[in-house]
């Protein structure tokens, strides 16, 4: 009975692993059960199967572990037929001439081909020209298949149990992810788990930009990352419309920089989210290597579970950095709170009316104003502007509160006080671009003289009773920027009705329209307004903010602080 009478021939290719041989016989054993054997018969079968295989094993790989061995499966009529093919040159002819049973019952080898011919109806082997060939044969009198051969039936079951297989690695991978504490070592895992259930000589992951972020780059320090080079321009813009690329000989298209020992392969995206990231790829050593579009699915879907592990750290990532940022703002809060009180009580100043007001773009500011009385009855005022918003901010506004305070106590020049403050903080600071802005000035509420020193903030306005206006500018640049800066100090006399109004930048570098509101919209806007009481001028110019950014659908962008000093 030869071959060609088989409606049907099964045919696994194996290596020289024999832990492959378990699981090629049970595929074989399945086989048999259609052919309605019963279990003593499969039983005899397992045992020769087995012995077959083994012999071919190690009489045509066990040297060359890169040699190939292929076992074949069919039915005829009546009859059963198991064929192997090794590239080697068998058992040796004498064992071959007479097989008998080894002395030693617990001999490992001697005995397969006894067992084989034994068993067998049929025993044919031979050498030719791709190595040595054995075909057995068994003859049944009862020999009926379960169900009629059906090559495509048989085609769709074979698919069936490649998905389950699929499903099996799949499953393994998801159970890897949960246990893995790091990405790098579920995708090393991962590549490994794929490469020993796929018939693949190599696998190689590529990250477009490896050092964007710690993800990227622990995944860029696996074993397999960089094995084929680097893909194409070309080959790139064709993989994201096309979602995958092959590559063979034929068509000598390899897309990638150093793959010429893999004339055959395919490659998929990686995408997390919308974006694509980088691609897997795998190759084959055999220039005959056949890809199915299952290879490609089964590729695609484990690209898919790394790119959900990644998505996955990536948020984690986010998490962490949001969970340290809310404590550190929590922290910080908390701190400005003490050290810049919010609710700070206006002192009545004989003679004058007070008003001052701040709103915070974030929980913490970079913005302060106060006002406090020293031992000579003379008020001292600040309005500062700390470059920046958030923690840093509130830290340095924290360092001028503290010298203010002791400069309150210990009195002095505002210009000795403002170089003494930008020395320390251009110390501390050690070249960091951050300073402060401010506005600090002294009243003497008998004399009605105000001294006044700034360092570069804006410039304060005295509107006078006669509806002339003033600007008080600077007196130096920002504290905490140059070393042994002099400032200066300034002196003039406030007049009945005369008002005094100082602000941070917050107030006139907001978007109206299309434009920046600005400096001379705000000044023209006072002038305007300047009938209007301290704290009705404050809260109609925070009206008109509010409803510009509710207008653009804009948040505040900075923090806004106001003072005034009216003489009454």
């Amino acid at each position: 009975m030869h071959q060609e009478t088989a409606l049907y021939i099964t045919e696994f290719t194996l290596t020289t692993d024999v832990k492959q041989v378990s699981t090629i016989r049970d595929r074989f054993v399945n086989f048999l059960s259609s052919q309605g054997l019963n279990e003593s018969e499969k039983d005899g079968w397992k045992l020769v199967f087995t012995e077959l295989v083994n012999n071919a094993i190690e009489h045509g790989s066990s040297a060359h572990p890169e040699r190939k061995i292929y076992v074949r499966w069919w039915a005829t009529m009546n009859s059963v037929w198991l064929e192997t093919e090794d590239a080697g040159e068998g058992p040796p002819k004498e064992v071959i001439d007479n097989p008998c049973l080894p002395k030693d019952p617990l001999a490992e080898g001697g005995r397969g081909l006894f067992i084989i011919q034994e068993f067998a109806d049929q025993f044919d082997h031979w050498y030719s020209s791709r190595g040595y060939m054995a075909k057995i044969c068994k003859s049944y009198k009862r020999l009926n298949n379960v169900l009629p051969l059906n090559p495509e039936m048989d085609a769709i079951l074979d698919e069936l149990s490649d998905c389950y297989e699929n499903l099996s690695l799949f499953d393994r991978m998801a159970a890897n992810l949960l246990q893995d504490e790091r990405i790098d070592q579920f995708v090393q895992s991962g590549l490994n788990m794929f490469m020993d259930a796929r018939d693949y000589s190599a696998i190689h992951l590529e990250l477009y930009q490896p050092n964007k972020n710690s993800i990227y780059q622990w995944i860029s320090s696996i074993e397999s990352y960089g094995l084929f080079g680097h893909i194409n321009a070309d080959a790139l813009e064709s993989l994201q419309l096309n979602d995958s690329i092959n590559w063979s000989p034929k068509r000598r298209n390899c897309p990638f920089s150093h793959a010429e020992t893999y004339p055959v392969g395919f490659c998929v995206p990686m995408y997390v989210g919308d974006e694509i990231v980088g691609l897997i790829a795998v190759g084959c050593e055999q220039e005959d290597h056949i890809i199915l579009s299952n290879d490609i699915r089964n590729l695609r879907a484990f690209a898919d579970i790394i790119c959900v592990s990644v998505s996955r750290a990536l948020l984690d990532i986010e998490k962490d950095a949001r969970k340290r940022l809310a404590t550190e703002m929590h922290i910080a809060t908390e701190l400005q709170q003490q050290l810049l009180p919010i609710n700070k009580e206006i002192p009545q100043i004989p003679g004058y009316e007070l008003f001052f007001s701040s709103l915070s773009a974030l929980e913490v500011a970079g913005d302060f104003v106060e006002v406090r009385q020293n031992s000579a009855g003379e008020f001292l005022g600040c309005v500062i502007d700390v470059m920046g918003k958030g923690v840093s901010a509130a830290i340095l506004a924290g360092i001028f509160r503290s010298q203010f305070i002791a400069y309150s106590f210990r009195g002095g020049l505002l210009a000795t006080f403002i170089e003494g403050v930008n020395q320390s903080l251009e110390s501390q600071l050690g070249g960091a671009t951050m300073f402060i802005t401010a506005f600090i000035f002294k009243i003497n509420p008998e004399s009605h003289e105000v001294t006044y020193a700034a360092a570069g903030h804006p410039p304060a306005l005295l509107f006078h009773a006669n509806g002339a206006m003033d600007e008080l500018v600077s007196t130096g640049p920002p504290m905490g920027l140059f070393p042994d800066i002099e400032y200066g100090q300034k002196q003039i006399q406030i007049a009945p009705g005369d008002r005094l109004i100082a602000v941070t930048d917050g107030l006139y570098e907001w978007t109206e329209g299309d434009d920046i509101f600005g400096w001379d919209a705000m000044v023209d806007w006072f002038s305007a307004n300047h009938h209007l009481d301290s704290e009705a001028l404050w809260s109609r110019l925070q009206t008109k903010m509010l409803q510009s950014r509710e207008s653009q659908s804009l948040e505040q962008e900075d923090d806004e602080t106001l003072l005034i000093l009216t003489r009454q």
